[in-house]
């Protein structure tokens, strides 16, 4: 017991205090849980209703079908499947072929062959020589008369061997065509030096002159790569 502060003594616990009937009698409330009502679905309209069906569903239902099925016929083999032992051989084969000594000259010339056209292709495409092919093709040249000139002269002096006065005409001749086609190679190099440095500049220049001299001295059929360009053509 412990006194309060009047002085009361009070005891520790709470005495037992015993419930009324009623208190005992009374039922516990208990909560239910109620799901949500589902949604009503609206009733399926039957297919096979008695309103008539439409011309397209009927036509539909009695058409046959047109759809063609193709099937694949299986390929049969024309050899017999390699192993893995001859399919290894036969790829170590083309990457590290077993060439004989003349087989292996023959592959070398023809992969010095294809080099070499390779590295003429691409210098003759270089723009500088395409504006050179374009210029000589483009007139007419005392130089491209040498060659088929020449040829009659020495046809001439074979013929007339006998006769040293009509030699001597003849090799003069050769020799002024010869100046001449020099000097119309000079003229049309100075022309064509300041085509160039207005449509390529800072081209390389070196060995062109000999170019156009080696062109224009080829008759016109006969050259590679072959004109593109008619006489007289503007460039």
């Amino acid at each position: 017991m412990t006194p309060d502060p009047e002085g009361r003594p009070v005891g520790l616990f709470r005495p037992y205090e015993r419930k009324t009937t009623t208190e005992q009698e009374r039922p516990h409330k208990r909560t239910r849980l109620v799901p949500d009502a589902k949604p009503q679905r609206a009733p399926r309209t039957s297919s096979t209703s008695t309103s008539p069906a439409t011309p397209t569903e009927s036509e539909a239902r009695t058409a046959p079908s047109r759809t063609k099925v193709t099937r694949r016929q299986p390929v049969r083999k024309t050899e017999p499947t390699l192993t893995r032992k001859q399919a290894e051989a036969a790829r170590m084969e083309r990457l590290h072929p077993n060439l004989s000594p003349a087989e292996q000259r023959k592959a070398n010339r023809e992969a010095r062959a294809k080099a070499r056209f390779e590295a003429w292709d691409k210098i003759e495409a270089s723009p500088e020589r395409v504006l050179a092919r374009d210029f000589v093709d483009t007139r007419w040249t005392i130089t491209e008369f040498m060659l088929p000139l020449m040829l009659v002269a020495m046809a001439g002096m074979i013929f007339t061997i006998t006769d040293a006065m009509v030699s001597f005409i003849i090799s003069i001749v050769l020799w002024v065509l010869l100046f001449l086609s020099l000097i119309n190679t000079w003229v049309m190099w100075r022309s064509f030096k300041k085509v160039l440095a207005q449509r390529v500049p800072n081209a390389i220049t070196r060995g062109l002159m000999m170019y156009m001299f080696n062109r224009s001295l080829m008759i016109r059929r006969f050259r590679r790569p072959g004109p593109r360009i008619n006489r007289g053509d503007a460039i």
